[in-house]
């Protein structure tokens, strides 16, 4: 198994940054890799949901762990591997830590680390950088109309 991971800090409050990567069918605005992520209903564990890279093919996900405010894992099911992405918001004060890392196995993990899994940790700093910038103009929950409107 290969593993990698990339940090920053901002000063964006980790629910505010959980609410955005928990948003999956906003991915598209913050990542310039995407075309689109699409879930059908609410973002819970155990939920599926496809997204599609500019470029490539539609991709299976699932997702393992969603821990509010601290993590969502998410797994991609690729041919004969598995691309497992965590998002980590750990807070200090008025300081967060946002963690990115990637694991790829199976019988092509080898070959899906060198597509995906190492462009992911190139593009990590740009990409953490454009979805920290897009946390922070979100509207904050206390400001929806209801409770089922998406921050």
């Amino acid at each position: 198994m290969w593993q990698a991971q990339y940090q920053t800090t901002t000063d964006i409050p980790a629910e505010k940054l959980f609410r955005a990567i928990s948003d999956i069918n906003t991915w598209s605005h913050w990542d310039a890799g995407l075309e689109f992520a699409r879930i059908d209903g609410p973002a819970t564990a155990g939920s599926t949901f496809v997204l599609k890279p500019k470029g490539g093919p539609t991709v299976q996900m699932s997702i393992e762990e969603l821990r509010s405010p601290v993590r969502m894992v998410d797994i991609a099911h690729l041919p004969l591997a598995k691309l497992r992405t965590r998002h980590e918001f750990l807070q200090s004060g008025a300081e967060t830590s946002v963690r990115f890392s990637v694991e790829v196995w199976g019988p092509l993990g080898f070959f899906w680390r060198r597509m995906v899994g190492e462009k992911q940790l190139r593009e990590a700093p740009a990409q953490t950088a454009a979805f920290i910038r897009y946390a922070s103009a979100a509207p904050d929950a206390s400001s929806s109309v209801s409770s089922g409107d998406k921050a």
